[in-house]
C-alpha cells in the first residue's frame, strides 16, 4: 500500500511540474524598431536580433531585457501586455500572436520624440543545455 501512494503522490508530483513548464514558453525574436514620431525618410529602423522573450502564463508576464510587463489578455491566439512605470521610465505595450509569431512592442515616453515600434517575428527558442 505504501508504495501504491508513494507511486502516486511521484505522478501527480510529476504532472504538476510538466503542466508548469508548459505555461512558460522562451521566444527568441527578430525584427527592428523604429522612432514613432519622425518623418518618413527619416525612419531608419534599427534591426532587433535574437531578443529573448520569456512569456509566463502562470504568472501572467512578459519578460524581456530588464522588464517584466503584466499579461493582460491572454487568448488562445494571442497575448496583449501592458504595464506603466514611474520614476521617467516608459508605458511598454504590445502584443504576440501565438500562431503566427508576429510580435509589436510600443515603447511610449514622457517626451514622445523617443516614442519606439518593434515589429517582431518571434519562434521558440532552442535550449542550449
Amino acid at each position: 500500500m505504501r508504495f501504491a501512494c508513494a507511486v502516486l503522490f511521484l505522478v501527480l508530483t510529476q504532472s504538476a511540474n510538466a503542466q508548469q513548464q508548459g505555461s512558460t514558453i522562451t521566444l527568441s525574436c527578430n525584427g527592428v524598431s523604429k522612432f514613432m514620431v519622425a518623418s518618413a525618410a527619416d525612419l531608419k529602423p534599427d534591426p532587433i536580433t535574437n531578443l529573448g522573450v520569456i512569456v509566463n502564463a502562470g504568472n501572467r508576464t512578459v519578460s524581456f531585457l530588464d522588464n517584466v510587463i503584466p499579461i493582460t489578455t491572454l487568448t488562445p491566439t494571442m497575448v496583449g501586455f501592458s504595464s506603466q512605470y514611474a520614476k521617467g521610465r516608459p508605458t511598454i505595450s504590445g502584443g504576440i500572436d501565438r500562431v503566427t509569431g508576429s510580435a509589436e512592442f510600443d515603447w511610449m515616453y514622457e517626451n514622445i520624440g523617443n516614442n519606439t515600434h518593434w515589429d517582431l517575428t518571434c519562434r521558440p527558442a532552442a535550449r542550449l543545455f
